[in-house]
């Protein structure tokens, strides 16, 4: 059963460097159950051999294990322009502190996770994202926590 449903796809580039171009099938998704719209390119010949289900259930899969976390409330896709002016893609994942004790007090704040580290499936280097990953959310949560003075 597929973890994600495709919502809309494109044709584009990827520029990776000034020499290097990528022919990309940028791929926006719903994520299942927890329904996180974000997207990423995916290369055109996996797309337009229909094997996209891959990489897009791979990205979708991450996205819904960080989701589990139990300070993580929320996520969406950030596409962004870095500072050479192109399009760099993120999730930012939201991540909440409740002091103990509080009426209901509840500070956030976010995790911006680059779609590239979104794919936990290979090995060690999907055990070595995953890790980046969790200290980035741990990070976020422990500057709430101290922020409250917690």
């Amino acid at each position: 059963m597929a973890s994600q449903s495709l919502l809309y796809s494109e044709p584009t580039v990827q520029v990776v460097s000034p020499q290097l171009v990528n022919d990309v099938q940028y791929c926006t998704i719903k994520t299942l159950p927890s329904e996180v719209i974000a997207s990423i390119p995916v290369q055109k010949e996996v797309f337009d051999g229909g094997q996209a289900d891959v990489p897009l259930d791979n990205f979708a899969n991450a996205i819904e294990q960080i989701m589990d976390y139990p300070h993580v409330v929320a996520a969406v896709g950030n596409p962004t322009i870095d500072r050479n002016g192109l399009t760099a893609d993120f999730v930012d994942f939201t991540v909440q502190y409740v002091p103990p004790g509080s009426s209901g007090t509840q500070i956030t704040g976010v995790a911006s996770i680059p779609v590239g580290k979104l794919n936990f499936t290979d090995g060690l280097i999907g055990q070595t994202l995953l890790e980046q990953v969790e200290a980035a959310i741990d990070k976020v949560y422990a500057n709430l926590k101290a922020a409250a003075g917690g």
